[in-house]
């Protein structure tokens, strides 16, 4: 038969399950507590990542570029004459100095056109001679001429004013008179006629003289000129250099004006750079530019910027102490340096500042035995540092290193801090 229960048991046991139910309870809040602080919680190694102080200080206000070294004095050796590859002296890598031999071409249609030539200016200054020699003989001739029709009209003269005389006093005819003034007359004209001749000829003679001596000179500067090109088949170094490339082979035929090899100046180079328009305002000639090679930063200076876009990207010289074991064609990252910003706190640049957005980093205690999350707020940057405008205080540490393992944790135990 059923029992009555005491109402007091029932307390009881209805206390009981309200102390079991916030046993339960209870435990459920520690072990959410515990897995909660268990899994925002990692542990690294310190040597597993890179520490950075807050600095106070001086920062640099600079943006990144791409450059490549370049020599200064290129040319290009090209064939000047062309014709068929009979030497190669030199191969690419091979240093050079000024008036070198370098390849040997030959041209047989030069050498027939040189024989021809010569032979045409010999005959040219041969018919330049013999015209000459005909010069001075008509010369002489006309002369001669000349001078016999004035010794003649002399002559005239003196018996023509003697018959006058005779006639005036009566003691020759006047048909005798006459005579004589007609021979005087006659002897007049003919030494006029010989003297206009002699010039007219001698002016003949004289353009044609002319003539053919341009004949010869112009005979003779081809001459020179098809000489200079059979002097071109020795192709020489136009200056001291290295030759950089060069692809020609023994027997290839070559045409004028074809490249035979880049020489180029080995002992001055500059940086040609490649810049983003994005920095166009902030970019001026003068600027200091800085690069680092073997360990040790170089400090340039930007010597000019090209007025022409490329593919959106701004052309600059970038002129220096450019260290001598740096190569043509060496790729290298330049900072050019625009202005700085004076007392702000900063950090190095780093994979962190991507991985968390430049919104949060992990600040270490003081200890430095564990890391927490903390919001910042970041302002100006350059290629090396960024500038933090709140979250920071001078002297702290942050790790600066990736956060991709770990960015999900609010803490970060380190293992092996000193």
């Amino acid at each position: 038969m059923d029992r009555e229960i005491p109402a007091g048991e029932r307390v009881r046991k209805k206390l009981r399950i309200i102390l079991i139910l916030l046993g339960i309870l209870l435990l459920f809040v520690i072990v959410q507590l515990w897995l909660s602080k268990t899994l925002s919680t990692v542990t690294v190694r310190s040597d597993d990542i890179q520490i950075a102080q807050v600095i106070r200080g001086r920062m640099e206000g600079s943006f990144s570029a791409d450059g490549m070294v370049t020599p200064i004095s290129t040319y290009n050796v090209e064939a000047m004459t062309g014709g068929r590859v009979e030497a190669i002296y030199v191969s690419a890598g091979d240093y050079v100095n000024k008036g070198d031999v370098m390849f040997r071409l030959s041209n047989d249609d030069l050498k027939l056109n040189l024989l021809a030539q010569e032979a045409s200016v010999t005959d040219q200054v041969n018919n330049l001679n013999n015209a000459r020699i005909l010069n001075n003989q008509s010369r002489l001739s006309q002369r001669l001429k000349v001078a016999e029709a004035f010794n003649t009209l002399k002559r005239e003269q003196r018996n023509f004013e003697q018959k006058r005389e005779l006639q005036q006093k009566g003691f020759i005819a006047v048909e005798e008179y006459v005579l004589a003034e007609e021979e005087y007359l006659i002897a007049q004209t003919r030494h006029s006629f010989l003297q206009e001749e002699a010039l007219t000829d001698s002016l003949f003679r004289e353009q044609q003289l002319m003539q053919l001596e341009g004949a010869v000179n112009q005979l003779q500067l081809n001459l020179g000129q098809l000489r200079k090109r059979i002097n071109e088949l020795e192709v020489r170094a136009p200056m001291n250099g290295q030759i950089t490339q060069m692809d020609i082979k023994l027997g290839q035929i070559i045409g004028t004006g074809s490249l035979l090899a880049v020489l180029e100046d080995n002992t001055r180079y500059y940086i040609k750079g490649s810049v983003d328009q994005y920095y166009m305002a902030r970019l001026s000639e003068g600027a200091q530019a800085r690069i680092r090679y073997q360990n040790e930063d170089i400090i340039l200076r930007v010597s000019k910027v090209h007025p022409r876009l490329v593919q959106d990207k701004i052309q600059v010289d970038i002129s220096g102490d450019i260290p001598a074991s740096m190569k043509s064609g060496q790729s290298v990252a330049i900072e050019i340096i625009t202005d700085s910003l004076d007392d702000v706190l900063y950090l190095p640049q780093g994979q962190y500042l991507s991985d968390g957005g430049g919104h949060w980093v992990y600040v270490l205690s003081e200890d430095g035995n564990r890391a927490s999350k903390r919001e910042l707020r970041t302002g100006f940057r350059n290629i090396r540092e960024v500038e933090v405008l709140e979250g920071l205080y001078e002297g702290e540490r942050v790790i600066t290193s990736s956060y991709k393992a770990f960015r999900d944790k609010e803490i970060i135990r380190i293992k092996g801090a000193r």
